[in-house]
Order: C-alpha cells, then structure tokens, then sequence
C-alpha cells in the first residue's frame, strides 16, 4: 500500500511541475520543439516509473524515487545562497550554478555571468548578463529549502511565468 501512496504522490508532483512549467509560452522564436522537450525532461513528462524495467530515452532504469534519494545523498547541507549548485536534469541548459556573495556564473550550453541582487532577504533575484541570447532565463527570484541542500529558480516569463530550474548543493 505504501508504494501506491508514494507512486500517487510522485505523479501528482509531476503533473503541478509541469503546469508550473507549461505555463511559459513559446515567443516564436523557432525553438518550440526544443522547449517542450526541456520540459519533458524537467517534469519527467512520458517516462514510466521504471517498476518494470523498461529504461526510459537515456538508458536510465531507475524510478522517480531512486533518482530523487540519489539526488538526496549527493547534496550537502548548507546555510545561504553561496555554493556550487548542480542541476538535476540530465542535459539542462545550466548545468552548475556558482552563488559567492552577489557574483554568479553559470557552466554549461548557457554559461555566463550574472548577479545577486539582496542575497540575504526572503526573495532574492538572480540576473544573469549572457552573451548568449536566452530569453528563457535572464532574470529569475531564487528559493533556498529549509536544509538548504536545494535552490528553486522561478524564471521571470511571459504572461503565466517561465522555467523553473531544480538545483541541488554539491559544494
């Protein structure tokens, strides 16, 4: 019974991110295709469960569970903003998040710098300054768990919102 709980728990996660994630429109810039394949892979949108063994498009096995406590022991605890953050989506156009004081930088297909604005108040605001164009993610507010271990970026967008980024601490 309590795998169907967890499994029921799971799916409904799913489905808020990806209304959460839907809400952000596609500015006809060519790249549709390319934004609702991101957010399949944020949302985790038609994969199975992994129960039966089936890999999903990566060749991972590995069930929404196993990858959420994966992601849970390789995260560390911290206090503050400050750290190396690390996405949990395979292949994200950020893939690491580097917060020291005010200063940003980002690696990955989107690797740029960026600032901090009021980085100790309830809602601080990340702008990042690429010399790639990306209007998906320019300026976002930041949300810190209560561990710590974990940082929600709400990407400023287009009338409903934009992306949301899932980040864990690694250092």
């Amino acid at each position: 019974m309590r795998i169907r709980g967890t499994a029921r728990l799971t799916a409904a996660a799913a489905a808020a991110v990806l209304l959460l994630s839907a809400c952000g429109s596609d500015d006809g810039d060519g790249d549709a295709q390319n934004d609702q394949q991101q957010e399949q892979q944020e949302t985790g949108a038609g994969e199975d469960d992994g129960a039966d063994g089936d890999a999903d498009e990566d060749g991972d096995d590995r069930s929404s569970e196993e990858r959420i406590a994966e992601d849970e022991a390789r995260s560390i605890e911290g206090d503050g903003l400050d750290g190396v953050w690390e996405s949990i989506v395979d292949d994200n156009d950020i893939e690491t998040l580097t917060i020291s004081g005010g200063t940003v930088e980002t690696t990955g297909p989107l690797s740029c710098p960026g600032t901090v604005s009021e980085p100790d108040s309830a809602e601080p605001v990340i702008e990042l300054d690429c010399e790639v164009e990306n209007t998906k993610r320019v300026r976002g507010t930041l949300e810190l768990s209560p561990e710590g271990n974990r940082l929600y970026i709400g990407w400023d967008g287009e009338a409903w919102g934009g992306y949301i980024d899932s980040l864990i601490r690694i250092g």
